[in-house]
């Protein structure tokens, strides 16, 4: 086991992988990303030792393992401590309210773009969350588009493109591109707010933007709601 002096363990459960990190000593550091499906098929998480656990899970099963493997870990929600105003009906995702209140720290008004299994815009204005947008993600189209198209073949999308197809997997590729591209440069342009993207797409997607890519947002937000939560001040 990894042994750490007053860390704390940030665990980000989405649909598609389970990431963890330790932040310790001001600095984020990643210690493990796994397969979603292989935790909830084997039951297990590397066992990192911390002196705190903070989630954000959005996968029921993979919160069961979680608080199996570390009991009393704190798990966000909606009824948390937020450093911003939610206006909110039914529930929301622990990753969105993350993010939020991940990208405080950069600004009090902004738009922010998680490109996962989902893609989520949500849009917060002086530090009051005034609702977001979900689409399909990157993948999650071109694997939809596979299985209900019989002649339709699956793409690779590590590269985007604006410009239209000249073959079936071009226009494909084309296609998904200006979808989610083509949303998120309208939302921009309606609210006119900064933009920062976060995710495992997120990359390639902030490049062709030439908007911020925020790699470790989803953490830095658990680890402020978990300084929320402890009634201390957020992190510098």
């Amino acid at each position: 086991m990894l042994s750490t002096e007053r860390s704390v363990l940030l665990i980000d459960a989405g649909n598609t992988k389970v990431k963890g990190a330790l932040y310790r000593n001001g600095q984020i550091v990643p210690v493990f990303s796994v397969k979603t499906a292989e935790v909830i098929k084997r039951g297990e998480l590397p066992p990192i030792k911390a002196s705190d656990v903070a989630v954000a899970s959005v996968v029921p099963e993979v919160t069961e393992v979680i608080n199996r493997v570390y009991p009393g870990a704190l798990f966000i929600s909606k009824n948390s401590k937020l450093p911003f105003k939610l206006n909110y009906r039914g529930n929301i995702g622990a990753d969105r309210l993350a993010n939020v209140a991940g990208a405080l720290s950069y600004s009090e008004s902004f738009i922010v773009v998680s490109c996962g299994t989902a893609t989520v815009i949500d849009v917060v204005v002086s530090r009051e969350f005034v609702g977001g947008y979900i689409l399909p993600g990157i993948q999650t189209m071109a694997e939809c588009l596979s299985r209900k198209g019989a002649l339709l073949p699956e793409v690779d999308l590590k590269e985007l493109r604006k410009n239209p197809g000249r073959s079936t997997e071009e226009c494909i590729r084309a296609g998904i591109s200006v979808s989610t591209l083509g949303a998120i440069e309208e939302i921009k342009k309606r609210f006119n707010l900064p933009l920062f993207i976060t995710g495992g797409l997120g990359r390639i997607v902030s490049e062709i933007l030439r908007e911020r890519f925020l790699e470790n947002l989803t953490f830095e937000g658990i680890y402020r709601i978990y300084r929320a939560e402890r009634g201390e001040s957020p992190p510098k």
